[in-house]
């Protein structure tokens, strides 16, 4: 049986860096366009202040929503990695069906 539960957690490891390394990845590109985008805002002269304001707000509002997912997705880890060591300490978890 602790082979399995060892199997499980390196699979779940393995997902979590999977996870991490895409996050990263995708965050650096989203950082990279928004840089890139508010120096093209900058740089326009026909853009109205209102339309520089608004894409400056979708930009804070992608970032703000790809941390809290990343937060969301980090408890879900979490909660998995307390799952297999309370299941290492010979004390099975809880499931949510036996409660």
């Amino acid at each position: 049986m602790m082979e399995y539960n060892q199997i499980a957690k390196q699979m779940i490891d393995l997902q979590k860096t999977a996870f991490t390394n895409g996050y990263d990845l995708m965050a650096m590109i989203q950082d990279q366009a928004a840089s890139a985008t508010e120096a093209m805002m900058s740089q326009a002269s026909l853009v109205p202040e209102d339309g520089r304001k608004a894409v400056k707000r979708w930009i804070n509002a992608c970032q703000e929503e790809r941390d809290r997912f990343k937060s969301y997705v980090d408890a879900g880890f979490a909660s998995l990695e307390k799952h297999f060591a309370t299941e290492r300490q010979g004390t099975p978890a809880k499931s949510a069906a036996g409660k």
